[in-house]
């Protein structure tokens, strides 16, 4: 299969290489082509008031835009046959409303799937297992094979310990932090702001944070023009290419 590898986190991600070794090893055909910086909650954003340029750095092409910019120079000059793209391995997990709207690993996916090309955005918490990772991304692989009829992108999210569950999402959480405003004075004298605040530590039943941070599951969650779409084949596949001792899809 001829993949586009693209991610939020640039070029120099931890997490890149091991994901394009992987998927060349089982016979995948990669063409990586990312930001030539971190774009992390870029979400869908896209560059018009400059002009978007592309190079070469080592073997992988470089864009100076967002992850949706990467994707669409990508699809339409790069690699226009590509059969799959796969956005990430994001550093990082991409959980409830916010971060999934908000995510450049997932509005990257979501270009794909714009453009017509089955697309899976995929994140993992800090200090998960990279082999498990792999897993999980093959499975995904393959489990695209049989069709991604009906969404956009497939948003994957694989905790750092896992309990054996795959989880088909069908709610986001609304809130997963407890954020506030904070409010400080640089050394010149002036005021700035910063938004942050520590996670939840409880969530509603059946959204994807509980099936993240309280099962301790991969989430799968579809996502079409109407929003959370279902993926239900997809992620029973995924679950049992993973061994996954639980599939609730």
């Amino acid at each position: 299969m001829k993949i586009v590898v693209t991610n939020d986190d640039g070029p120099h991600s931890p997490l890149l290489e091991t994901l394009v070794r992987g998927l060349e090893a089982v016979g995948n055909e990669v063409v990586v082509v990312v930001p030539e910086r971190p774009r992390s909650a870029a979400g869908l954003a896209r560059t018009y008031h400059k002009p978007l340029r592309v190079r070469k750095l080592g073997g992988y092409y470089v864009v100076n835009g967002f992850p949706a910019d990467a994707v669409f120079l990508a699809l339409k000059l790069i690699v226009p046959d590509a059969e799959l793209v796969i956005s990430g391995v994001n550093v990082g997990e991409n959980i409830g409303i916010e971060a999934t709207y908000g995510s450049g690993t997932v509005g990257a996916a979501l270009q794909a799937g714009v453009l017509g090309v089955p697309s899976i955005a995929a994140s993992m918490e800090v200090g998960g297992d990279v082999d498990f990772m792999m897993k999980v991304v093959e499975g995904a692989v393959a489990s695209a094979r049989a069709g991604l009829d009906g969404v956009l992108a497939v948003s994957i999210n694989i905790p750092s310990v896992w309990k054996g569950g795959v989880y088909c999402v069908r709610k986001l959480a609304r809130a997963v932090y407890r954020e506030r405003l904070y409010e400080g004075v640089d050394p010149r004298g002036e005021k700035y702001y910063w938004r942050w605040g520590p996670r939840r530590s409880e969530f509603e039943p059946d959204t994807d944070a509980y099936y993240f941070y309280y099962m301790r599951g991969v989430t799968v969650l579809g996502l079409s023009e109407s929003g959370v779409a279902s993926v239900e084949n997809f992620g029973r596949k995924l679950g049992q290419l993973i061994g996954a001792v639980q599939v609730d899809c």
